[in-house]
């Protein structure tokens, strides 16, 4: 019997592993897959994401084998560009980082071990249940690990599966498959001029979405393209060639080389509306839905929302307290946190849909530097809206009129 099992070994599941671990709570985390593995992702690290892992002591080792980020560049559909140095409020680094998810979730996975959890790759979960031995509810799961029949045991799990929802169906916690976004990636080599600058590109990126250019060496970028609208026709390999072969980026990549091939993926960023708990169960990171609906990007709130459920998971553990509840309270503190960003996000993706709009952003912005700071910060996570949001409270907070 485990304290708590965490299925899934990404970045949420992981460091809510070494956060309970690490306060000695017995852990067994599991994943279908052995590591190191690959994730396709774009493999930026905001400063929000940087917060966490530096206070997991993982961010000397980030630096090493990433890219520093201290720049950031925003291109409108005519090709104009506003670009500022990155600076957050709230105590947050003054920079990011890209590292590729190969190096990223592996590193992630042995600070959870050192912390004390127990890792079992190969173990494909297949059910999960509340059941009752000897007068004591706990959570069963049931799976296969090489070919083998294999069962867990925890007074409480912890889901962390991303975009697979299989689990979550099965369980009852979701009663339909979400909503998707989706977008692509491939990496290039032989990239001139690559600097400590993120560029995200409207121009040639199908909209609503954007193209991406993150440096994760000096002549090497994740080059990538998101398409935010729920379109079960969208193909994002093929969005991801229509940008790779638009003027602009022609010359961006003219004489690189592609690395691997183009991949596409789904991401859930339906947080607003989607369940964050089930009977014995938490869910964190994308399995909560928590993905920017803006930027597409979730590693930061999956590693807050791992951190955050470790809180509550050990509140519940040591109170032996799991009622309905006691859960309702992680949902309220995972909503205290995002609810107002993620609003104001989706917002903002409604509005850039349209290329004059954008355009016209990004020339007022090159006049107005207090506009271009609440940009960076906005596209960066930094939480602008507070209160409940209006159309007008919206325009106010990205404009800066309060």
């Amino acid at each position: 019997m485990y304290d708590v099992a965490i299925i899934g070994a990404g970045p949420a599941g992981s460091a809510t592993a070494h956060y309970l671990a690490q306060r000695g709570v017995k852990v067994l985390l599991l994943d279908k897959a052995d590591f190191p593995r690959d994730k396709t992702c774009g493999d930026g690290l905001t400063p929000r994401a940087v917060s966490v892992l530096h206070d997991m002591g993982l961010v000397e080792d980030l630096r090493r084998i990433g890219h520093v980020i201290r720049r950031f560049e925003v291109f409108a559909p005519n090709h104009r560009s506003t670009a500022d140095t990155i600076a957050m409020s709230n105590d947050l680094p003054d920079f990011a980082l890209v590292v590729p998810r190969l190096k990223l979730d592996d590193l992630l996975l042995r600070r959870a071990i050192r912390s004390g959890a127990r890792f079992e790759p190969r173990a494909h979960v297949s059910a999960m249940r509340v059941e009752a031995s000897n007068g004591a509810p706990h959570v069963e799961i049931a799976g296969e690990r090489d070919g083998r029949r294999v069962a867990f045991r925890a007074r409480l799990a912890v889901i962390a599966t991303g975009a697979n929802t299989g689990l979550l169906l099965r369980a009852g916690i979701l009663r339909a498959q979400p909503r998707v976004i989706v977008a692509a990636r491939a990496y290039f080599e032989n990239v001139r001029e690559l600097t400590d600058v993120w560029m995200l590109r409207f121009d040639g990126a199908p909209l609503p979405g954007y193209g991406w250019v993150f440096p994760i060496a000096s002549d090497a970028a994740n080059v990538g393209v998101g398409y935010f609208r729920h379109d079960r026709t969208a193909s994002a390999l093929g969005f991801f060639e229509s940008f790779r072969r638009s003027p602009a980026m022609r010359r961006l990549l003219e004489g690189a080389t592609q690395a691997g091939p183009a991949r596409g993926y789904p991401l859930r960023e339906d947080f607003l509306t989607s369940p964050t708990f089930g009977e014995r169960a938490l869910l964190v990171g994308e399995a909560a839905g928590l993905v920017n609906p803006l930027t597409g990007e979730g590693i930061d709130y999956a590693l807050e929302s791992g951190r955050i459920a470790a809180e509550h998971a050990f509140a519940m553990l040591a109170q032996d307290d799991f009622t309905p509840q006691r859960l309702a309270a992680y949902d309220q503190a995972l909503r205290e946190r995002f609810q107002a960003l993620f609003e104001f996000c989706a917002w903002v993706r409604r509005w850039c849909a349209h290329p004059a709009a954008l355009n016209a952003l990004v020339a007022l912005a090159n006049r107005r530097h207090d506009l271009r700071r609440k940009l960076t910060q906005v596209v960066l996570g930094g939480a602008p809206v507070r209160r409940k949001l209006t159309a007008g409270r919206a325009l106010r907070a990205l404009l800066g009129w309060g």
